[in-house]
């Protein structure tokens, strides 16, 4: 096994639970979907997944991104519904686009396998870009994805990459 082969390996393997929990930054404020979003995790802790996607759904889809971080999780293993990896790519998108690092990590595997979207290195490199930002311990796993990512891109996808990365942080600059 080469070493890029066994970092992506190890970068798919990367823990579920506790990762996303670390990495959401829109964990619900309101008390209703809080108890929600914390009885699905419950729910999930015990491998009860019909009972998480039932808690998660409708924070979810109202708009929270730990909760679609977690379909995302919940579709690409097939836990309490069909494996999908269409519908986990786009769960993942959703948390991604709030700037959900995870999601974003997530994300860009994806794109790098060509599972439930088709295979763009440069999207993937985007995402990876994005999820490199972090500053606890995605940044080195998503920094060493990226750097996986760049040996086999073009010089001009690794610009079209950038370029990508640079005019979504533009679009999506936090106003404080």
């Amino acid at each position: 096994m080469t070493l890029k082969r066994g970092l992506l390996v190890l970068l798919l393997a990367l823990g579920v639970t506790a990762t996303a929990q670390a990495h959401s930054p829109a964990v619900p404020r309101d008390p209703d979907q809080l108890a929600s979003y914390r009885a699905g995790l419950a729910a999930y802790y015990k491998q009860d997944y019909t009972a998480a996607l039932k808690e998660w759904q409708p924070i979810a889809e109202q708009g929270s991104s730990a909760a679609q971080l977690f379909l995302g999780f919940l579709h690409a293993n097939g836990h309490g519904v069909t494996r999908d990896d269409g519908a986990a790519a786009e769960w993942y998108r959703r948390a991604a686009e709030q700037d959900n690092m995870l999601a974003q990590i997530r994300l860009a595997m994806l794109y790098r396998r060509g599972r439930g979207v088709q295979q763009d290195p440069v999207a993937a490199h985007l995402w990876a870009s994005l999820a490199a930002r972090d500053d606890k311990h995605l940044k080195s796993v998503a920094t060493a994805f990226r750097q996986a990512l760049e040996t086999d891109m073009t010089p001009a996808q690794v610009a079209e990459a950038e370029r990508l990365t640079r005019s979504w942080l533009k679009k999506h600059k936090k106003k404080d």
